[in-house]
């Protein structure tokens, strides 16, 4: 569960943010836009942060002009998002912290730690990057804001395509309607140019805290160089290069959020982040098993059956549940259930063990399993 709160920021403003949690804080600076309620809804979405929040305070906010936050501010300035994430930080009252900045966040964040050295733990950075000159030319910045400016519902549209290329319909549908139900035409076309605006260069020499720099290959919003160039330049920095080419971190994002989970905890991140190549995973954006770096797509029924044993995260579902669920009858007894699992396991392949029989009752995934024996 999270609870929300609100604040106000300099200009008398009112902020919500969102806390789900226990232990040190990890805040999370406001990124293009966002809803931290609507937010919550998307199950991949709460499954990424939730991990983040095992043994941690993780806080989310939405900025000025979206969201839950007040909609009818003025034109936002990189300092104005600064001061907003000082003012936070100050309210939530930790004397240390890590901040994990995802997209655009990131200037605000590095501009943040090098003037608060001693507040800020840990940085970690997903999919972000210094410069806004890195990640989009005048021309481009400018033709994309004035489309969103002219038209939001294109707009929107366009930048679906650079958020979740590859996506199924229905998922790049709910995106682009939650941008335009999330901000205004004026705030979104602002708030989009100020991003290809911002420039955190000349600070990054004072920024004192160790950071990770997690970025993927092929992403079109903003492109692996801006990533590189920002490991390149940040003191105690180091860079992960993942595949694929989706810029939100909580989509197909378990080993991201392992990732961040394991270096803001001050453990070594694990390999399995440094080559999500290797294993098995689901890519929900794509509805896709994904075995060893090879896709094998799903049926409808296929796909709802392991996504729902996932986010049950170890509980047992029994066959009536998916039944009533999934096929919505009723009908006991019936062995649709099994012969779904049966194809999904054939799917698996030697991770097949990861959807676990529990005699007499149905079943559990705790966990993807490389295995071979016992299966059935």
């Amino acid at each position: 569960m999270q609870v929300i709160r609100f604040i106000r920021d300099a200009n008398g403003a009112r902020i919500a943010y969102a806390t789900v949690g226990e232990g040190p804080l990890i805040l999370c600076p406001a990124w293009w836009v966002s809803h931290v309620e609507r937010d919550w809804e998307h199950p991949g979405f709460r499954r990424f942060f939730s991990r983040l929040a095992e043994g941690f305070r993780v806080v989310r906010y939405d900025r000025p002009g979206t969201g839950l936050s007040d909609r009818d501010v003025p034109p936002r300035t990189q300092a104005d998002e600064v001061q907003l994430l000082a003012t936070l930080a100050d309210e939530l009252g930790d004397s240390q912290f890590s901040l994990f900045a995802v997209s655009c966040a990131g200037p605000v964040a590095l501009t943040y730690a090098a003037a608060h050295q001693e507040r800020v733990r840990r940085l970690c950075f997903y999919g972000s990057y210094a410069r806004g000159a890195d990640i989009a030319t005048p021309d481009l910045r400018d033709a994309l804001t004035d489309l969103v400016k002219a038209h939001w519902g294109l707009g929107s549209v366009a930048l679906t395509a650079l958020f979740l290329p590859g996506a199924a319909p229905q998922d790049s549908e709910d995106f682009s309607r939650n941008q335009c139900d999330w901000a205004n035409a004026p705030q979104a076309a602002q708030l989009l140019r100020l991003s290809c605006e911002m420039n955190a260069a000349d600070v990054l020499s004072r920024v004192r805290a160790e950071a990770l720099i997690i970025h993927r290959r092929k992403d079109r919003a903003i492109p692996l160089e801006a990533g590189q160039k920002l490991a390149a330049e940040l003191p105690r920095a180091r860079l992960i290069t993942l595949d694929g080419d989706i810029h939100l971190p909580w989509i197909d994002g378990d080993a991201i959020a392992d990732a961040v989970h394991s270096f803001l905890a001050g453990d070594e991140v694990r390999a399995a982040a440094s080559a999500p190549l290797s294993g098995c995973r689901l890519d929900e954006a794509n509805r896709e098993i994904v075995l060893d770096g090879q896709r094998r797509p799903t049926t409808r029924l296929e796909y709802a059956v392991i996504l729902a044993l996932i986010q049950a995260s170890g509980r047992v579902i029994t066959r009536d549940e998916m039944l009533a669920e999934i096929w919505n009858t009723p009908f006991a007894g019936s062995n649709k259930v099994d012969a779904v699992v049966g194809s999904l396991r054939k799917k698996l392949g030697p991770f097949a063990a990861s959807i676990e029989t529990v005699t007499g009752h149905g079943y559990r995934f705790r966990g993807w399993k490389k295995a071979i024996n016992d299966v059935h």
